[in-house]
């Protein structure tokens, strides 16, 4: 319940101020790196203020982050020396079992896969991937998943991705005469998030889709360790069906084989992968084909492709152990050393000057790819059949290499520049309201947090959070962050409780005149997104607001102590639909300043 905020926020104020209470231990299954975020910052001797300074660090540098007291973190430096630096002037990062390194690579499961801008369906589609294309993973919250792609950043759908298959984790190399023996699983949920640690606190980097086969490396307790993207990875036991241990024997590898039309076509991941005749595990093997070899795919089926082998016959090979790919041309191809300019909609206008008041001389539908002999402005001047060239609309094709994309300008423009802070209340020893069936809010203030910062960040926007693990922030240090950021807008996230059951709905709340106009916009976006019971803008008397000189308001996203909204508020559905709210409710509120 809110009115606990002020209570325990009086409370540590008496007994210390800026006070912290997270103890170093809570932090051991994870590395925890520090991203200052501020041009310059002291790095002082001890926890405060009042001890000497004895090193500098600049913005962008990364330390991991050895102790914490108070409101101070210790860091471990480059020189081999440590140091405590303010905590409200970083960002925490958790480094030790997420996927990001170069060799973390996504595949897209569908064609057309929309590659946009920032993570959600508002932001401008920038590129596409068909089924089989490799990208470079980089983060992912929720429902979205960062990458780059053809040269540029953007996001794409979780559901619609899954990690690369490595040969080494996925298959051992065996000989003719040696067996490999693997403890498989498979995905029962139709979506199931896969975490960097082995609970429901660890963050979510990426997710299955039902009927997914995943290689097991080890259990504990509920959860199983799997490899993800090539590194470990945890996902919840309860999720994974016919875990056994399986034991292949390959047969001597034919020769390789080259796809007889053109279609899906499979690249052999594994160091030997038998050919059978059904689909299955139980089918008889008919042959064998080595790491690298390409086939034509005729079908899939649960996981399954059906192939046919060199010499006619056909067959059946696990999917799991195939890089898919699509062996289509597109409608023209760019010439080597140029910039390729790829139509991203069905029925683009092709002009003949760079302005939409130019007449059309041909249209293109998507996946249409020309060569671009200039760029004009926002337009690309491309070549066109018969020697000729036209203009196509920058915000219309993707642009493959290191060229800049060009974006229309929408909601985005309204929030970019501006310095916003997101303030997930609670966290810590502090767990904020506990639901009925035992959500802390503490979690979902920050869930929701991460997914809001992720589409301002997007926009343009400077964004900073309070706090971005589970560590508690005091709220005089809170307060400090939006005076030291000189914050735009400051927006705490909180989920609301009370002993009746049955209440339930949003609610936006501001202390200062100042704070109405925010409030009543965040307020109406909020009930328009989720679809939640309109409980009003109202004043409250909080300290985050109270003491803050900056435009501030504090959201309760609905009410934990109502088994429904429990429920539905811990759904990925509806955390896109309330970052949403905010995230749109901001750009409104700074459209009409």
């Amino acid at each position: 319940m809110l009115h606990k905020i002020l209570k325990l926020g009086l409370a540590f104020l008496l007994a210390i101020i800026f006070s912290v209470t997270t103890s170093p231990g809570k932090h051991t299954m994870a590395e925890t790196i520090a991203v200052i975020n501020t041009p310059v910052l002291n790095v002082r001797e001890g926890p405060g203020l009042s001890y000497g300074r004895s090193a500098q660090v600049k913005q962008g540098e990364k330390y991991t982050i050895i102790d914490r007291k108070n409101d101070w973190v210790k860091l471990q430096l480059s020189s081999g020396k440590t140091g405590w630096v303010a905590s409200w002037l970083i960002k925490e990062n958790q480094s030790a079992s997420s996927p990001t390194t170069s060799s973390s690579t996504v595949i897209s499961t569908v064609d057309g896969l929309r590659f946009r801008s920032g993570p959600g369906t508002s932001f401008q589609v920038i590129g596409s991937l068909n089924k089989g294309n490799e990208a470079k993973f980089l983060e992912a919250n929720e429902n979205w998943t960062k990458i780059s792609f053809n040269g540029h950043n953007g996001w794409v759908s979780s559901q619609f991705i899954k990690a690369k298959q490595t040969s080494s984790s996925s298959n051992s190399n065996s000989s003719s005469n040696s067996s490999t023996t693997k403890k498989t699983g498979t995905i029962t949920a139709s979506i199931l998030n896969v975490r960097d640690q082995p609970n429901l606190q660890g963050r979510i980097i990426g997710k299955l889709k039902q009927n997914a086969t995943v290689t097991i490396t080890n259990e504990r307790e509920k959860w199983i360790e799997i490899v993800f993207g090539g590194s470990s990875a945890w996902i919840h036991r309860d999720f994974v069906a016919g875990i056994s241990s399986t034991e292949d024997k390959p047969s001597q590898p034919s020769a390789p084989q080259a796809p007889t039309n053109q279609g899906k076509v499979g690249v052999v991941t594994a160091s030997s992968l038998n050919v059978r005749d059904s689909g299955s595990l139980s089918g008889k093997i008919i042959g064998s084909l080595k790491q690298g070899n390409k086939v034509t795919i005729e079908e899939e089926v649960n996981n399954w492709s059906h192939i046919t082998l060199s010499n006619g016959t056909k067959g059946w090979v696990a999917s799991w152990y195939l890089d898919i790919q699509l062996d289509t041309p597109t409608a023209e191809e760019p010439s080597s050393g140029k910039s390729a300019v790829k139509i991203l909609y069905n029925g683009t206008n092709i002009r003949s000057g760079s302005s939409t008041t130019h007449s059309v001389v041909a249209r293109a539908n998507e996946g249409d790819s020309f060569t671009m002999v200039a760029k004009e402005g926002d337009w690309y001047k491309i070549n066109l059949p018969g020697n000729k060239t036209g203009y196509v609309a920058g915000w219309l094709v993707s642009v493959n290499g290191t060229e800049n994309i060009v974006e229309r300008p929408g909601v985005n423009q309204y929030l970019k520049g501006k310095t916003i802070v997101i303030d997930p209340g609670h966290g810590g020893n502090d767990s904020g309201a506990i639901g009925v069936s035992g959500t802390y809010e503490k979690t979902l203030n920050l869930r929701t947090a991460r997914m809001v910062v992720d589409k301002l960040n997007a926009s343009g926007a400077n964004v900073v959070m309070t706090r971005n693990s589970d560590n508690y922030i005091s709220l005089r240090s809170r307060v400090s962050i939006s005076h030291y950021r000189n914050a735009d807008a400051f927006v705490s996230i909180h989920y609301d409780s009370i002993y009746d059951r049955n209440v339930r709905g949003v609610t936006s709340y501001y202390y200062k005149n100042i704070d109405v106009g925010l409030a009543s916009t965040l307020q109406s976006e909020l009930v328009k997104n989720t679809g939640f019971k309109n409980r009003q803008h109202r004043q409250g008397n909080y300290q985050v607001l109270r003491e803050n000189r900056n435009p501030s308001v504090l959201l309760e996203l609905g009410f934990i102590s109502n088994p429904t909204e429990e429920y539905t508020v811990s759904t990925n559905t509806f955390q896109e639909n309330v970052s949403n709210g905010i995230y749109y409710g901001l750009a409104q509120y700074f459209k009409g300043k």
